[in-house]
Order: C-alpha cells, then structure tokens, then sequence
C-alpha cells in the first residue's frame, strides 16, 4: 500500500508540473516557428535511398570481367607452331635406295692369230666377243651366279700348236685364267671343226668376294662350227655354247658362253693374218628345201604359162574359121 501511495503521489507531481509548464508558454512569446521546427529532420529525407544507385546498378558490369570470355578465345593456337611440319618434312627423310645396276654392257670383240714357228705361217685366226655365265662360291659359303665378260683389250695369246689334225689356240689374261680352243680336221671331206672350248678362271682374281684359291674348270666338248678347210667359219649373231665339268662322264651344265661377233680359221696355210673367203653361219643353217621349194614355184610358174598360151592360141584360130 506505501508503494501505491507513493506512486500516486509522484503522477499527481508529474501532472502539476506539467499544467504549470503549459501556463507559462502560454505567457512566452512563441517565437515564429522558423528554422527551428522546419529543420530538416536529420535528413533522414534527403538520404534520397540513392543507396537505388548501388543496389539498382548491381555492377554487374564488373562481371563484363566475363573477358574470360576473351581470355578463352585467345589461346591464340599459335601453338600451332606445330606446323613446324617442314622439319617434319626435313625429319631426314629416308636415302633413297640405291639403283640397282643396269645391265652388263656387251662384251668386247677381240681377234688373235697363232703363228707355226716352224713354217711361219699364220695357222689359226680367232675373232669373238666372249661373255660368259657361271656360279662360283663366296667367302660366306653360299653360291652366286654372276655374268663375266671376257676383257679382249687384256687377253693375249699364250701359247698354240699346229699339225695336220690338229690346232690349238690359248689364250690368256690377268695371268691366270684360260681360254682355250681346239680345232680338228678330217681330211677325207676336207673339212675342219671347233672340237672343244676351255675355260680355266681363277675366280679368286677376276670374281668379287669369290673364296681363296678357288677355280673354275668350264668345257665345251659338242664339235661346232664345221667349215671346209681352206675356209673360213662367220656368225655375226650370239650363240649359246652350254659349259660342263672337265670330267668326262660329268654332262651337268654349269655355265654357259654366249659367243658372237664370230669369225675363226683353222689349218690356215698362208703367210698373211687376213681370213679366208668366209661361210656364213645363216647360210649354212639354211634347210636344202628352200631351194627345192623355189624351184618348184618356178617350174609350176612356168607350166601356167605355157597352158595359157596354148588355150589363147587354139581360140585365136577358131575365131579365124569363123571369120571365113
């Protein structure tokens, strides 16, 4: 109860205070109410919310920092550079393959004469051109066939021998390879034959990469080139001679000699190195019925001829009759 006594007590004051408070404005002049009541309120009004500026303009156009956008498409693929492709191109480009040879170049034609000491006549003439086809063994074991050209400008003549049946030439060249050619005759028919061709190679000296101490012995045994003596045999075309072992049961081919630009003489009896009248090889290949064929045209020809005139004949004179 003290408490609510007091406290009306203390509202009765407040109320005095204030009745007697409103008294004396009311004497007071009042000045006019200017500056002091217009005043701007704390320009809580004039803060015009331009905060509308900062809000409303979200600068998002600071996110124009999107030059991401810029940056991406710059990576200016410069890096391209790989088309440092020219030095791709200059990337040592494969050697190229070395050229397989060409073809061996024909042989060179030679021509060699053997003189009897004895008469000191001039007994065999050879002319040819001589290439040869033969197998040999390498360092390494295994077998090439290669095709060799006898070198006419370095081969000489080495030894010869001259009889009635019988004539041999040798030739010879880097001192240690052979040729050899051996001539028969038949006196009965008078005719002369290449009996036998002989080649000794050394094939360590004149082959490439050939083994050590190695040599070839090739032979010709068929009898070739038959000519009439005092004859002698021609044959501008090659001919294949087949080339066999030495030993006289062996038949094997084992190489072969092409021989052209031909010309040869055997049982030559003149003083001079010049051949005699030659037999053509075509002409002695040519077969006996040519000859018999052409004849036999001719005369066919010949029979026509003489029908014909006799049928024109016998009508010139029935139309005489007839004219009388």
């Amino acid at each position: 109860m003290a408490y609510r006594k007091i406290a009306i007590l203390l509202l009765v004051f407040v109320a005095a205070q204030q009745i007697h408070g409103a008294d004396s404005n009311a004497n007071t002049p009042v000045d006019p109410p200017t500056s002091s009541t217009v005043q701007p309120p704390p320009e809580t009004t004039t803060d015009k919310t331009s905060t509308t500026t900062t809000t409303t303009e979200p600068t998002t156009s600071t996110e124009s920092t999107t030059t991401t956008t810029t940056t991406t498409t710059p990576p200016t693929t410069t890096t391209t550079t790989t088309t440092e492709a020219p030095t791709t191109t200059s990337t040592a480009a494969p050697p190229a393959p070395t050229p397989k040879p060409g073809p061996l170049p024909k042989p060179d034609m030679g021509k060699w004469h053997y003189r009897n000491s004895t008469t000191n006549q001039t007994c065999i003439i050879v002319q040819m051109a001589v290439q040869l086809n033969v197998t040999y063994a390498l360092k390494d074991n295994t077998l090439k066939t290669i095709l060799y050209n006898l070198p006419a400008n370095d081969t000489t003549v080495a030894s010869g021998f001259c009889d009635g049946e019988k004539n041999v030439l040798q030739l010879v060249w880097k001192k240690s390879s052979w040729v050899s050619l051996t001539f028969t005759s038949n006196s009965t028919v008078k005719e002369y034959k290449l009996n036998e061709l002989r080649f000794d190679l050394n094939a360590s000296d004149i082959f490439p990469d050939a083994q050590a101490n190695q040599t070839l012995t090739l032979v010709h045994k068929k009898s070739e080139f038959t000519t009439p003596i005092t004859m002698s045999y021609h044959c501008t075309r090659a001919q294949t001679l087949n080339l066999t072992s030495a030993d006289a049961t062996e038949v094997t081919v084992l190489g072969q000699a092409l021989v052209s630009r031909l010309q040869l003489e055997a049982f030559h009896t003149r003083d001079s190195d010049s051949f005699s009248t030659a037999k053509d090889c075509d002409a002695i290949d040519t077969p006996d019925i040519v000859p018999i064929a052409v004849g036999c045209a001719l005369a066919g020809l010949v029979v026509i001829v003489l029908i014909a005139y006799l049928v024109g004949r016998r009508r010139a004179q029935a139309r005489g009759y007839l004219s009388m």
